[in-house]
């Protein structure tokens, strides 16, 4: 028995060695790519292609679905690479590519398939939003509902504020830089228009894109033909009737259920927001003046 422990132990430990020495060369690897796209976003005149000696590169020419991670807060612990990555491939059942950009952001590259994968077609189900029966879930349905699951499983292994943000599949060789900017930038404006929400969308932010990119001064100069009126959007439960019911299509029924509210308590409301403003954001026209109004007053006053 001693001479074959004598035997074991010696490639017992060099396959122990063997394991962190790759698992050291692929952390290297990530942070090399992340620490590449953070000097590409950073630049005046980015790189349009990845370099290929990146030693990555060629893990990078299949349909992934990007993801970014926030952190804006973390208490008691430390978010470790290594503990994430384990999470991460627990949580969509597969090997996914990490990548740290900063201390406190990180991009996810999970395999196109998970879409694909008809064990999640109950998904819809975690994502908190309505779904109707009359259609599939869509693509963009899925996305949300891995988005809203992800930020749930990791706000559950570490207490702090999170922020998660996702994309349609794409080739990173081809559009990484394009999509990481795009990340941070629906990131940036849902925590600016959208304070209370940590799943960001790309898809449901085309409005607030727009709106950001209007100049200051145009800005404000809106903003002060309501100010007769801020003191509602400084209310609350104001605020949230009004961007419950625009998500909901200004659909009152829906509405008033996501509020959990009697319908004609939002009726009540709706009726108290006309009288101070003189519109009905039951009507058409009337509901995108009062939401582009609201968005701009938030970006504005921020």
């Amino acid at each position: 028995m001693y001479q074959l422990l004598k035997l074991l132990l010696p490639s017992a430990i060099g396959l122990e060695l063997e394991q962190t020495v790759t698992t050291d060369e692929s952390e290297l690897a990530a942070r090399e790519l992340g620490q590449w796209i953070v000097r590409q976003l950073s630049s005046r005149t980015p790189a349009e292609v990845i370099p290929d000696e990146t030693v990555l590169r060629q893990r990078l020419n299949i349909s992934m679905i990007p993801f970014l991670l926030v952190v804006d807060n973390l208490q008691n612990s430390n978010l470790q690479m290594k503990e994430l990555e384990k999470l991460l491939s627990s949580y969509f059942d597969r090997e996914v590519l990490l990548i740290p950009l900063h201390d406190n952001e990180w991009l996810i590259l999970a395999n196109h398939n998970l879409i694909e994968d008809d064990e999640q077609s109950d998904l819809s189900a975690y994502s908190g939003r309505e779904v109707y029966s009359e259609h599939e879930d869509t693509e963009e349905d899925v996305l949300t509902a891995f988005a809203l699951g992800l930020h749930e499983l990791v706000a559950s292994e570490w207490v702090g504020v999170f922020h998660i943000s996702v994309a349609r599949p794409l080739i990173p060789a081809d559009r990484l830089l394009e999509t990481v900017a795009q990340l941070r930038e629906t990131i940036h404006l849902g925590k600016l228009f959208h304070v209370s929400d940590h799943i960001h969308l790309p898809w449901e932010m085309r409005l607030e894109s727009l709106l950001y990119r209007i100049p200051v001064e145009e800005r404000q100069r809106f903003v002060e033909s309501a100010e007769d009126h801020s003191h509602l959007f400084g209310d609350e439960e104001t605020v949230s009737t009004l961007e419950t019911f625009f998500k909901m299509d200004c659909n009152v029924s829906e509405t008033a259920k996501q509020l959990y509210i009697h319908r004609n308590t939002l009726l009540y409301r709706l009726d108290k927001i006309k009288q101070e403003t003189q519109l009905d954001v039951r009507r058409f026209e009337d509901a995108v003046l009062m939401r582009l109004t609201l968005l701009l007053y938030k970006v504005t006053k921020s």
